[in-house]
């Protein structure tokens, strides 16, 4: 029986990884966002291509760059997943491994 509950838990976590793709954006990054249900990261950054949310995990220096670049323009890279909601949609979700101001970044 745990065998095959192991296979089941593989086979999940490799989907999850190939769902899974590298990614850059760049638009109006907003904090502080807040969702029915609580299914938000609380940021999110709003592109020509629509809008994502930003996972920063716990890493305190991007969650301390979030908050000062807030309203601002940015360029988020990381790793795009999409997530299941439970009150909305699906949700576009960037795993963010850097995040930086772009003056020149539009929307």
């Amino acid at each position: 029986m745990w065998k095959i509950l192991f296979m089941a838990l593989l086979i999940s976590f490799s989907a999850v990884a190939a769902d899974a793709q590298k990614i850059e954006v760049a638009g109006k990054l907003k904090t502080g966002v807040v969702a029915i249900g609580g299914e938000t990261t609380g940021v999110t950054i709003e592109a020509k291509d629509g809008t994502y949310e930003l996972d920063l995990g716990k890493d305190e220096a991007l969650k301390k760059k979030a908050d000062e670049l807030n309203g601002m323009m940015v360029r988020a890279m990381g790793t795009l997943e999409t997530r299941k909601g439970v009150e909305g949609k699906d949700r576009k979700v960037i795993v963010v491994s850097k995040l930086e101001g772009a003056k020149n970044a539009a929307p």
